[in-house]
Formats: C-alpha cells, structure tokens, sequence
C-alpha cells in the first residue's frame, strides 16, 4: 500500500501487514488503548492467523490477561509463544454452549475469529459488562443468532465488518518496530518463492514466500 518498510525492520515479518495484522490490530489496538490492561479473550479458529496476531498484540499491549481458546494443537502451541494463555477445546459448537457465561464473564474485550456462530456467541456472552467484541471471520449461514437481550443487559458493543489496513498500518508497523511485538512466530512455513504453489496448498496455519534479492514479500 505504499508505505516503506522502516530500514530496522525485516521486510518479512511485515508480510501479512497489508491484510492480517491489520485485521488483528483494529480487534485489540483500539479497545486498549481506551482501557489500559484490560482482559482480552481470543477465540481461535477460522480466521487462523488473526486470532493469534490478535492475542500476541494484546500481549504487547499490556492486557493484564489473554487467553486464546482454540482446538488446534499447533495454533496453541503459538498462542503461548507470543504470551497468551493457551485454552484447548473439543471442536464444535457442544463446548461452546456448554461453557459460556449465563450472565456474563471476566473480559472487557472479545475476538472471535472461529467464523462460527457459536463461537461468536461465545465471545459476546464471555463479556464484563460495557465491554466489546470484534468479529473477524466469515459468517456464511443466512442467519446468525446472537445473544442480544444478554448483550440489551451488559450493554455489549459489537464490531462486525472489513478492516482498513491503511489507517491501521502505521501502529501495525511501530508496534513491530518496537520489538514488543514478533510476527514471525505466527509463520508455520517460510518457503522460497520458487516453492510458492506447494507452499499456499499447505495445510498449515500460516505461510510466507521470500523472494531474493528483491527483498522478501508475500503472505496468506
């Protein structure tokens, strides 16, 4: 998007930074910066890469507690490298309903990224009061519960939409700038460009290509 990569930086750990960082960054940037330290809940999963830039930015960025429920072993494993405390599940919707908060729960700030209606729910029903949820996945289904009288009563905000990389890029790049923040330990394959169609067939949690000697690009 045109914007230069800083000369201290490696070019390939913004490789994701016109598109998945920055849909990560909207989902906890903003919301802690309004509340320092306060409690983040990601919910991994169909949105594979967000969720985890989006809890080891909120790691960086002070929340006083992150946890990342998720039923892959391998995106757990870098939930707990960037920080975040890891939350295994069974894969479905039955943990989902069986654990989330009749009331309400401990964090002032949700992600779902499960692209799952009720892993959405359960983001929204895991909130303190006055708190809020970003979703970043897909919702196909034509219809979509959510739990608004419980929302009515905790006055939950909802965020649902695209992202807008270019305004978010700046705090994107300084925060891995800072080195409080590295992206790389999301990468599951860093493979040469030559190696490219194999690589983005992979399944695998996230992909980079690198190029030399025009410097490094890519990412899924």
């Amino acid at each position: 998007m045109l914007v230069p990569v800083p000369d201290d930086i490696d070019p390939l750990k913004l490789a994701s930074a016109s598109d998945n960082m920055p849909d990560a960054w909207r989902s906890v940037g903003p919301a802690l910066a309004q509340r320092p330290g306060a409690p983040v809940l990601v919910v991994g999963g169909g949105a594979r890469s967000i969720g985890l830039y989006a809890a080891g930015m909120a790691v960086a960025l002070g929340a006083s507690r992150v946890d990342y429920v998720d039923y892959d072993p391998e995106r757990l494993r870098i939930a707990e490298a960037l920080g975040a405390s890891a939350m295994e599940i069974k894969r479905g919707a039955s943990w989902f309903v069986r654990n989330a908060p009749r009331v309400n729960g401990p964090y002032l700030v949700s992600v779902d990224a499960s692209s799952t209606a009720a892993g959405l729910r359960y983001a929204l029903r895991s909130l303190a009061p006055g708190g809020s949820c970003t979703a970043v996945g897909f919702y196909f289904a034509k219809r979509t519960s959510l739990p608004l009288m419980q929302m009515y009563a905790n006055s939950t905000t909802m965020h649902v939409g695209i992202s807008h990389p270019r305004r978010d890029l700046p705090d994107v790049i300084e925060l891995v700038r800072q080195g409080i923040f590295d992206p790389l330990k999301v990468a599951t394959l860093v493979a040469d460009w030559n190696d490219a169609p194999d690589a983005f067939t992979t399944r695998t949690t996230k992909v980079i290509v690198a190029r030399e000697p025009y410097g490094r690009l890519g990412g899924n």
